[in-house]
């Protein structure tokens, strides 16, 4: 009896949960109030866990890159790739005016083996230093090798500059001034028959051993001048090509380079480094690669001469010129800078490069 009166209780204890439920709106807590008195305090239950989501990653929103238009270059194991190596290539700039006005031949046979300019000292260079500004081309060849005339002209200086036969006046010294033994030594200068811009064109040629021929004397492309020799300032066996434009003298010469015809398969090169003023910067160390990044060559910026000022051409304005490169393509490379051009060489032909800011 008291049994069923439990079971009595327990049932009631439900129903009048259900009932309040649904009159307060807490019908599940209620019910599940009553649920526990009816089972007893062993009916506990173990809410499920819920897995975690695991976060999507979102990529991380970067600057936007700069617009770097220079392609990556890289250089040949030959070549020291240290910091200073990084080469920029600069902003495409308006070419300036190229007057292609290879006008000369060789001063000696192409069968020797100083047909080429010696590269280490070039025009307006010092050597990085140690000698004055240079003020022509030099080509090493043994003593006595014949020394021929670049083009067709007239003799107009003949002998040896202990004297001063140079100048519009034939009174002027020919090098940079008179030595006991002369500047340069035995030498012969040539007028060429063609002008540029309305202006005479000079050829001299210094150091000779001797000279065969006289003033007055007209001359073609091949006949020969005379020969190699050290007269003179020189330091050992060559021919020292001057150009000169205007007047025949020291303070007048251009870079023969530019009027030189490139030997078969070959093209000049002429370039302009000039800062952010636009002023040429003298002296700069000038590198020159293949543009798989093999090294070619160097030489330098044109340097200031307390004497008398080397000359760029009229219309390029270059202060750095290489000479006989095979054609092809390069890169051409202010040292320990980041100033760099393409420069694509052809047959026969004078490129030019400009390297500035």
């Amino acid at each position: 009896m008291t049994q069923n009166r439990t079971r009595q209780q327990i049932l009631f204890a439900l129903a009048l949960g259900l009932v309040l439920a649904c009159v307060l709106g807490g019908g599940a807590i209620v019910a599940q109030s009553a649920l526990r008195v009816a089972l007893g305090p062993t009916a506990t239950l173990t809410p499920t866990r819920k897995p975690t989501a695991t976060p999507i990653r979102t990529a991380t929103s970067q600057p936007a890159a700069e617009n770097v238009s220079t392609p990556e270059i890289i250089l040949s194991p030959t070549v020291a790739a240290t910091a200073n190596d990084a080469i920029t290539l600069g902003p495409t700039r308006t070419p300036r005016p190229l007057i292609q006005h290879l006008l000369l031949d060789r001063p000696v046979s192409l069968n020797v083996r100083g047909t080429l300019p010696s590269t280490n000292y070039l025009y307006g260079t010092t050597r990085g230093g140690e000698l004055e500004v240079h003020h022509g081309e030099e080509f090493e060849n043994d003593t006595g090798t014949f020394v021929f005339s670049v083009g067709d002209g007239a003799v107009i200086v003949a002998g040896n500059d202990e004297q001063a036969l140079c100048g519009d006046n034939s009174k002027s010294v020919c090098g940079r001034n008179l030595q006991p033994d002369g500047f340069y030594g035995n030498l012969v200068v040539i007028q060429l028959s063609k002008t540029y811009r309305n202006q005479r064109v000079f050829v001299l040629y210094a150091h000779l051993d001797s000279v065969h021929v006289a003033v007055g004397r007209n001359v073609i492309i091949g006949d020969v001048l005379g020969e190699v020799g050290e007269t003179g300032i020189a330091l050992g066996p060559h021919v020292h090509v001057e150009v000169r434009v205007g007047v025949n003298d020291y303070a007048h010469t251009r870079n023969p380079i530019l009027w030189m015809q490139p030997l078969a398969g070959r093209g000049q090169l002429a370039g302009r480094y000039a800062d952010a003023k636009n002023v040429l910067v003298p002296g700069a160390s000038i590198k020159i690669y293949r543009d798989d990044g093999s090294y070619v060559g160097e030489t330098e910026t044109y340097s200031k001469d307390k004497n008398s000022a080397v000359i760029s051409d009229d219309e390029m304005q270059e202060n750095f010129a290489y000479p006989d490169l095979p054609e092809g393509n390069y890169i051409v490379k202010v040292t320990n800078t980041q100033y760099a051009a393409k420069a694509k060489i052809e047959d026969g032909k004078l490129t030019f490069v400009e390297l500035a800011p």
